[in-house]
């Protein structure tokens, strides 16, 4: 067997990191436990000349990108990552020996091998693969050409080691080169389109035998297993020992390594193939007593057959386990069945030592057991999806976080859980696992309390700048979660502060230090749980459950946010006839605002649909001046226009006068149709206020042009008496009134009566626009065009292009944009006409015009816009893919999020799924996925709505509990088609039961 010995081997990397000690306390368990494999692997190891040579030359001849090393399971991929960590200053990652933090560890690897000005791993780094691209294209940065910063990556685990697959980084920027060990047609859509070169790993019999004989096996036997070896490094490891033991007859060895391995399982009787499973099932070493328990053999037995099997055995401190993945692999596709058998039985050995409550402590092989329980359960098939209930209990986590120190184990579990909840559990457990494990990743987040200060305090005595140093120590801080090392990071970087003179940073973080010492959720939690209680409740009301939503918002502490939703159940009531109920829910209603406009709406309600005396009741319990205004406003206008002069009179009694000028306007608007003009001129000229009435009279004669040569009149009268900063803005309104009214001229000597300069151009400005609404282009261009301010001039031609736009003069805006001159404002502008162009029916065009957008933001925004018109002319999936592999990741994510929505909008959840999977960052990842999940619902399909969002939350609750919640928001509506009401209500009562004990 292997026997794990000190290692001393040091690779470069890690002696790096070890002269930052606050890197090496974040990075020492994962790097440890990597270079246990690095000192195994390259114990005997002969490096392969030509594999060495390729991959240099792919590295040198790289500019930045992915170089792919293929190579078959047990080819020798990675030994040769291992040797290339050990001997060159290159970062390294070993997903399967990491033990849970290799990208932490790879980025506390970065920081150290680029001296980065802040040695300090973030506390997202675990989960987050923006971290370590953030990190690459600093590092990158600072790299000379032609000394690429490298980084060696191995095999990602298999489905059956994770809950979720590892984040690795997709964004590679000129100067770094990741080297990662791939399969010959393996399939990892958001990553092949970054590989910029592929080496293939082959071993040629004359190594093979050269390796063989490096081992210490006779040089003809070592002859015969090469040839025998179809060029698998690992089958010149395991045949020589195999033989040895004679589970293999040294004078018919076979072909190739899948072949040996079905030797040896054919070898195996009931005993040896239990054993088998045992071992193939587990993730860490497992001691002997305890693998003996399992597989209902005694120890000489299983010490037995474990000496047989050689080095298809590793031995290590904790155990012993099957070497290598290949041999893993084999058993699981031989029998599956005995797989899942095995680890029904680990969960069964579980409940019998730990009588029924594995909560407990003080069992037999405890911490053990405990570590992999959560995975075994969800692994073991049907027959122990039972136990899931237990991983999601408070008891459970506590348990977890006794054992180990911290919620790492915990977090995992959940996710474990919420991987077996999102394959076929009910809805309500597949929301709960999901806050649950995006609420215990974020809670595990964690940071020395004394590193930020000390990081910060050095940073600032070598040079850096300190806002900028402080800005991204602050970013770090706040990722952790609130608590008391939260709290204690803040105050020792608020004392760092106060001794270098920051002292306003300084007090602002001793404050925030101390508010975080309260007891009970701080604000910032409880937001974020009731914008997802919002969601739900808006969710019910959108399948007409008001009292459901009612129901959920008890659940809403924050008044102001809880009437918000109550005055919304009270417009659907009302919207439905219900206007007696409408007026209960709205006096209910505690937050003193809402409640006065929620009443306000169901007077207006009652009043037009007849009831004047009910509407009279309710307006006299208004208290708010404002609200009361404005249902006076509204009635005297519903009664201006059914004709009645005399409509004016109530609001003649509002007591404001502000209040009551602006009602009056209102009402004279409304008169100027239904009733004489004149009426409607009498009531303008009631407002006392000059710039109120002024404005009135403008809209009355831009909105009836019979008097518009009278209300122009009375408009100019007004506007003189005008003072102080609004008096230039009223006369621009009214220059811009004469030329829309065909006084072009007057309109022009009106605006020269203003100062030249920035006051007058705005009054040319209002002229242009207004000569361009009546069909003018040409004169109002000639105006824009002589506007000196530039700010001006822009949003003049930004509002005439417009206006082209929308009468289908779509490439004489496009010219007219060109004439704008700040960068940003032309390319927002011609993102919003290239959207405007599609949206009219011509979507290939407008997605090619986009193209030409020379600012990448907006250009983004006009082609992720144009995806909803692409689908109606008939685009599918793959033309979105292929538009978006020439993206950067960030662009493309969005791109491809709005294409899937624009798919599933238009009821094609098939396609809308196929672009959700190549969306590189998770985030919108999940949103494409909810939306393909409500298009599925919509179409009545609720079995794979539902297990469409167990992969949206699956891909989000990684994140941590703000992107968790988020997403549940996101999803109410399709939780809503699967469960309706209930549903919705049951939801909201356990995100308030996990809320509720994760804070306590």
């Amino acid at each position: 067997m292997i026997a794990h010995q000190a290692s001393t081997i040091m690779p470069p990397a890690v002696a790096a990191v070890a002269e930052h000690p606050h890197l090496q306390h974040q990075a020492h368990r994962s790097l440890m436990a990597q270079m246990h494999r690095i000192a195994e692997r390259c114990a005997l190891f002969v490096p392969h000349p030509v594999a060495v040579a390729q991959i240099d030359a792919a590295v040198g001849e790289s500019e930045g990108g992915i170089v792919a090393l293929e190579c078959e399971t047990g080819g020798g991929a990675t030994a040769l990552i291992c040797w290339l960590a050990a001997t060159r200053r290159w970062a390294f990652w070993l997903p399967e020996d990491d033990a849970g933090a290799g990208l932490t560890a790879l980025c506390a690897q970065v920081l150290a091998l680029s001296d980065l000005p802040i040695p300090l791993v973030p506390p997202v780094a675990a989960r987050d693969a923006l971290t370590i691209e953030r990190l690459l294209e600093e590092a990158s940065a600072k790299r000379q050409s032609g000394d690429p910063l490298v980084v060696v990556i191995g095999r990602i685990p298999d489905e059956t080691r994770t809950p979720t697959p590892p984040p690795l980084p997709v964004c590679v920027p000129p100067g770094v080169v990741v080297v990662m060990a791939t399969t010959p047609g393996e399939q990892q859509p958001v990553i092949d389109e970054r590989i910029t070169a592929r080496v293939t790993l082959q071993s040629g019999e004359t190594w093979l035998t050269e390796m063989a004989a490096h081992r210490g096996v006779h040089r003809r036997l070592a002859t015969v297993i090469a040839s025998r070896s179809q060029g698998s490094p690992l089958y010149v490891r395991l045949a020589p020992g195999l033989a040895a033991t004679r589970v293999l007859d040294i004078r018919r060895l076979p072909h190739g390594l899948s072949a040996l391995h079905q030797r040896w399982w054919e070898g195996l009787d009931a005993q040896g193939r239990a054993l088998a499973h045992i071992l193939a099932a587990a993730h860490h070493p497992l001691p002997v007593s305890l693998i003996a328990a399992l597989a209902a053999c005694a120890e000489d037995a299983i010490i037995r057959l474990l000496q047989r099997w050689g080095q298809l055995i590793e031995r290590t401190d904790e155990g012993v386990r099957l070497y290598h993945r290949a041999t893993r692999a084999f058993i699981m596709h031989a029998s599956p069945d005995g797989i899942a058998a095995a680890h029904a039985r680990f969960v069964e050995l579980v409940q019998t030592r730990s009588n029924g409550a594995p909560e407990r402590s003080g069992w037999q092989d405890e911490q053990t057991l405990s570590r992999e329980f959560a995975r075994h359960i969800t692994l073991g098939g049907a027959a122990t999806r039972s136990m899931i209930d237990v991983i999601v209990r408070r008891t459970w986590v506590r348990a977890q976080e006794r054992r180990t120190g911290d919620l790492n184990d915990a977090a995992n579990d959940a996710l474990w859980m919420l991987r077996a909840t999102a394959e076929d559990g009910p809805a309500l457990h597949l929301v709960r696992a999901a806050a649950l494990a995006g609420a215990l990743t974020f809670l595990s987040r964690s940071l020395p309390p004394h590193a930020p200060a000390e990081v910060f305090a050095a940073a600032v005595d070598r040079g850096q700048p300190r806002d900028a140093t402080m800005r991204r120590i602050r970013a770090m801080i706040d990722q952790l979660p609130d608590g008391r090392d939260k709290a204690l990071a803040l105050r020792h970087l608020g004392e760092v502060c106060y001794t270098l003179r920051m002292r306003a940073p300084a007090m602002r973080m001793l404050s925030e230090a101390l508010d975080l010492e309260a007891p009970g959720p701080t604000r910032q939690w409880r937001d974020q749980h009731e914008e997802t209680l919002v969601a739900l409740a808006r969710a019910a009301i959108g399948i007409g459950a008001p009292d459901t939503a009612l129901g959920i918002t008890t659940r809403i502490v924050h008044t102001e946010r809880r009437g918000m939703i109550e005055t919304e159940v009270v417009r659907w009531l009302i919207a439905h006839g219900r206007r007696s109920r409408a007026e209960e829910v709205a006096y209910a209603i505690s937050h003193p605002g809402n409640h006065d406009w929620a009443m306000a709406e169901v007077a207006i309600a009652h009043a037009r649909a007849g009831d004047y005396e009910r509407a009279g009741l309710v307006l006299d319990t208004l208290r708010a001046a404002t609200a009361v205004a404005w249902v006076t406003a509204e009635l005297a206008c519903d009664a201006a226009r059914r004709g009645n002069p005399r409509a004016v009179d109530r609001v003649m009694l509002l007591p404001n006068p502000a209040l009551r000028d602006r009602a009056l306007a209102q009402v004279a608007r409304a008169l100027i149709v239904q009733v004489a003009p004149e009426t409607a001129l009498e009531v303008a000229r009631m407002i006392d206020d000059h710039e109120t009435r002024a404005r009135c009279l403008i809209d009355m004669a831009l909105d009836h042009p019979p008097v518009a040569a009278q209300a122009l009149d009375e408009a100019a009268t007004a506007a003189v008496a005008v003072e102080g900063e609004e008096r230039a803005s009223v006369i621009a309104a009214l220059a811009a009134a004469e030329a829309a009214s065909g006084q072009f001229q007057v309109g022009m000597r009106m605006a020269a009566l203003l100062p030249e300069g920035e006051e007058r151009d705005r009054a040319h400005s209002r002229i242009a626009i207004a000569l361009a609404r009546r069909g003018d282009y040409t004169t109002a261009e000639t105006v824009a065009l002589t506007i000196t301010d530039e700010d001006e001039r822009g949003w003049a031609l930004d509002e005439l292009a417009r206006i082209l736009a929308v009468n289908g003069r779509h490439r004489e805006a496009f010219a007219l944009a060109t004439q704008i001159g700040d960068d940003a404002a032309r390319a927002r502008l011609e993102a919003d006409l290239a959207i405007a162009w599609a949206r009219s029916g011509a979507a290939a065009a407008a997605h090619a015009r986009a193209g030409q957008i020379a600012v990448p933001a907006e250009r983004a925004r006009a082609q992720a816009a144009i995806a909803h018109s692409l689908v109606e002319t008939g685009a599918r999936a793959r033309v979105f893919t292929d538009i978006a592999s020439v993206l950067p990741p960030d662009t493309r994510s969005r791109y491809l999020l709005a294409a899937a929505q624009a798919l599933a909008a238009h009821e094609l959840p098939d396609d809308a799924g196929a672009v959700a999977l190549l969306i590189p960052r998770p985030l919108e990842r999940a949103r494409a996925l909810v939306a393909t999940a409500r298009a599925a619902a919509g179409a009545g399909d609720l079995q794979r709505a539902r297990r469409l969002l167990g992969q949206a939350f699956l891909t989000i609750a990684p994140l941590g509990r703000t992107e968790t919640l988020q997403c549940i928001g996101w999803a109410s509506d399709t939780l809503a088609l699967i469960g309706g009401a209930e549903l919705l209500l049951t939801v909201a009562a356990a995100l308030d039961e996990i809320d509720a004990w994760l804070v306590n």
